[in-house]
């Protein structure tokens, strides 16, 4: 039995659960630790599932408090989990197959398809008290092994590089449409399985956008000098996330906006270094991106200062807990990976952001992303 097993059966045992019952998302990918499966998911899937659209599931997880897990799959998926026992069914006969190996009166069921294993349990037996388990393992799954930081640097080193394209690849006139796509292309050129999100490039060009209109992206918005682009990219392969974003400005930048972007990457440097493995907790994150941009004159264009909103764990779902946030409580281990994206906004000039991918490690923390600090203008004629 492997170490995650292990760790998870330890989790039913504390929760004094008798099993598990989870459907497809990022829990079933967790608990079976198997990538090859391609779960369903969406823009808004979000956080662990609960906006999922699927109401029948394909594929259900049984892990018992002894250690037994079965897969029920429909046909399609009989060979996708070599490791496992894998119980062939349909979509309409699942309850009766669950019936032979589900064992026990309490067990705890999945956010994913949440409803329906509700009500399967209940059909195989009324007796049975149904648990909300989704958060049973989000302290296990928040810290990754060494294959899964593996996974995810060579995603996040992909990630740069296919911005660092689109970027010398854009020309005067195109469209945001036609940059968000050189995204989505580039990521499928290169074997890319499916992206975390859609691939957005917000264009916003000076001048030409009230207030009221600070967070309006029309697609069909062209490149022309003064046009800053708030890029946010997240490619999704072997089963893991990424997470991405930064502020360009084609054609010279107004000195105040040009230094406010030194100041925003100055506060993620800053915060980054502060990090003290097994000490520093996520609520503290924010403050220290605020303290390095208020040095630095731009606290007033920092959003976010009322809830402290600072970004999110990734993994096998873009967005895991815990979030990176001043509600949070939750102190940073070696192997957390998380997204930090700190924004400021200057009204009718620029919406800008800067997003990374960070490991926390045995001494401190790392960036993941490595993307250019020092590129912000730029110019392709």
């Amino acid at each position: 039995m492997s170490q995650r097993r292990e760790k998870c059966i330890s989790k039913i045992k504390e929760a004094n659960l008798d099993g598990v019952l989870v459907a497809t998302g990022p829990t079933f990918q967790y608990l079976s630790e198997s990538t090859d499966y391609f779960w369903q998911r969406s823009c808004m899937n979000n956080i662990d599932g609960r906006l999922s659209a699927k109401i029948l599931p394909e594929c259900v997880l049984y892990l018992s408090v002894s250690g037994e897990c079965t897969i029920v799959a429909i046909p399609r998926l009989k060979d996708a989990f070599p490791n496992e026992t894998v119980i062939v069914s349909y979509m309409d006969q699942m309850e009766d197959t669950l019936s032979s190996y589900v064992k026990g009166k309490k067990i705890g069921i999945g956010a994913d398809c949440h409803e329906w294993l509700k009500s399967a349990l209940h059909e195989i037996d009324p007796k049975i008290e149904t648990v909300d388990a989704e958060e049973l393992f989000y302290d296990l799954r928040a810290i990754k092994d060494e294959k899964e930081i593996a996974i995810m640097r060579r995603l996040a080193k992909f990630t740069d590089e296919a911005v660092m394209y689109v970027v010398t690849h854009l020309k005067e006139g195109m469209t945001q449409y036609d940059a968000e796509q050189m995204l989505m292309q580039y990521g499928l050129d290169h074997g890319i399985q499916d992206f975390s999100f859609p691939p957005t490039a917000g264009f916003k060009t000076r001048g030409t956008f009230s207030s009221e209109e600070n967070f309006v992206f029309p697609r069909t918005s062209k490149l022309v000098p003064g046009t800053a682009i708030a890029f946010d990219v997240g490619y999704m392969d072997q089963g893991y996330c990424s997470d991405w974003g930064r502020t360009v400005y084609y054609g010279k930048a107004p000195e105040r906006v040009k230094e406010g972007y030194k100041a925003l990457q100055a506060g993620q440097a800053s915060m980054v270094e502060r990090i003290v493995p097994n000490k520093t907790n996520v609520n503290e994150l924010y403050d220290f991106v605020l303290e390095e941009v208020e040095k630095r004159g731009f606290a007033d264009v920092l959003r976010f200062k009322d809830t402290g909103m600072l970004g999110h764990q990734i993994g096998t779902d873009c967005h895991e807990y815990p979030m990176v946030n001043r509600s949070s409580d939750a102190i940073l281990r070696p192997g957390m990976i998380f997204c930090s994206e700190p924004k400021m906004m200057f009204e009718g000039e620029c919406y800008m952001r800067v997003e990374d991918m960070i490991l926390v490690t045995e001494t401190g923390a790392e960036f993941l992303t490595t993307f250019d600090r020092d590129l912000f203008e730029f110019n392709n004629e």
